[in-house]
């Protein structure tokens, strides 16, 4: 890590913002940041440069700051990954925005490797979703791909632990900093996912995170991948905007077949399909669709084995698995049996309106958007906070995961609707 080429590129986050396009408007005026960072200290230069809300930003920098930063970050074992480093990935810089700092912890040889796909889905994943999750998983690692995942609760933790719990690798994408324990309920998987994958973020470490800051990064967990897995997702669900990203990035789109065409919590898996993703059936689908480019890379992936997700995983009432393989004998989980409206009590008059279903909400979830329900209009954020008796951060961070749930939706202002 080349500190003095560290401290430049923090030097214009500092002054740009994190997660800010502006950054590489400014850069396409210089050929590196060294001649950015001369340029952009030298009081009279910049104006010609930067806003003047940059430049006000530029005078409240100081060295200190900056070299604080340096030290805390190696005192905790985190990499500070710049965007000229031989280490950042060349597929990463292709992309929109991509992240001028990236601050990453564990195993950074996890960047090496071009073959890696984004597995991505709900927070409440169905049994039959976690079942092809870990079947799948296990299969892409045996064939040696990396698994880009984020760190929510559900299929993204699912897909996590299970790479490295089957001798693969995993890149963990977080929209908070290193350091800022969320989920808490995946606060004890950080050593494991660490010690045998990489964490990565581009904000600093003691970051809480934002309702813009977790769909922002998404954009990072489709640009390191080939491809993006869609495992379950219902028509709003925030796993959408993961894929919608990677095809605006022109990677492969892959969703799981839906065990029932029906369920709405499978309605972003259909409408991926019916728009042209492949409807991931099997590993074989993945082979297909990379063998030409990647074919040397993908070693024999013949198995019976059974798949047994992890003890404490299993806790969650999550199944062990049989090997998905429809292409010879799929299982699928049997659905539960649900109340569905007879036939002769639909009437031409009705006109049934699409719902978020809250009963796949927690406790502190599901009352924020009880609260918004009943408001029966759109609320601003600090006034929810106050409505249901939260901190104002606290209310933020729910919201987020609600927005990404698809139970609720955002203006401008932090204003909220919901579904």
């Amino acid at each position: 890590m080349d500190i003095r080429n560290v401290y430049e590129w923090l030097w214009m986050v500092n002054c740009i913002g994190f997660a800010n396009n502006r950054i590489w408007q400014i850069m396409s005026e210089f050929q590196t940041v060294s001649e950015a960072y001369e340029a952009l200290t030298d009081s009279e230069r910049r104006k010609n440069f930067l806003t003047s809300g940059e430049c006000k930003a530029a005078d409240r920098i100081t060295s200190e700051q900056i070299n604080e930063m340096i030290s805390y970050c190696e005192n905790r074992n985190i990499y500070i990954l710049t965007y000229d480093d031989e280490l950042y990935p060349e597929r990463l810089k292709s992309i929109y925005n991509p992240p001028s700092v990236l601050f990453c912890r564990g195993d950074m040889s996890c960047l090496e490797n071009e073959f890696s796909l984004s597995i991505v889905g709900t927070r409440k994943p169905s049994d039959y979703s976690v079942r092809v999750t870990a079947s799948l998983v296990k299969e892409l690692c045996k064939m040696g791909i990396t698994i880009v995942s984020g760190f929510a609760v559900g299929i993204d933790i699912t897909a996590g632990l299970l790479a490295v719990r089957n001798g693969g690798k995993t890149i963990t994408v977080l929209g908070c900093g290193l350091d800022h324990d969320y989920p808490k309920e995946n606060s004890c998987y950080r050593e494991e996912i660490e010690a045998n994958g990489l964490f990565i973020s581009e904000y600093y470490p003691k970051f809480s995170g934002s309702h813009i800051s977790f769909p922002t990064r998404n954009r990072i967990l489709s640009g390191l991948s080939l491809g993006t897995i869609v495992a379950e997702a219902a028509e709003k669900s925030g796993a959408l905007i993961t894929a919608n990203l990677a095809l605006n990035q022109g990677k492969g789109i892959f969703a799981f077949a839906p065990h029932d065409l029906f369920d709405r919590r499978y309605g972003g898996n259909v409408a991926l399909i019916r728009d042209g993703a492949v409807c991931l059936c099997g590993v074989k689908d993945i082979i297909y669709e990379y063998y030409e480019s990647y074919g040397h890379k993908i070693a024999n992936t013949q198995s019976s084995e059974i798949v047994r997700l992890p003890s404490d995983i299993e806790e969650k009432n999550y199944k062990s698995v049989a090997l998905f393989d429809p292409y010879n004998d799929i299982e699928a989980a049997e659905p539960k049996k649900r109340k569905q409206k007879k036939a002769e009590e639909v009437t031409e008059h009705e006109n049934p309106q699409y719902e978020f279903d809250a009963s796949v909400l927690d406790d502190e979830a599901a009352e924020v958007y009880k609260t918004l329900k009943n408001a029966g209009r759109a609320v601003q954020a600090d006034e929810l906070a106050e409505m249901c008796g939260m901190d104002i951060s606290e209310m933020l961070m729910v919201l987020t995961d609600l927005e990404i749930e698809g139970a609720v939706q955002s203006a401008a202002g932090n204003i909220y609707t919901a579904n």
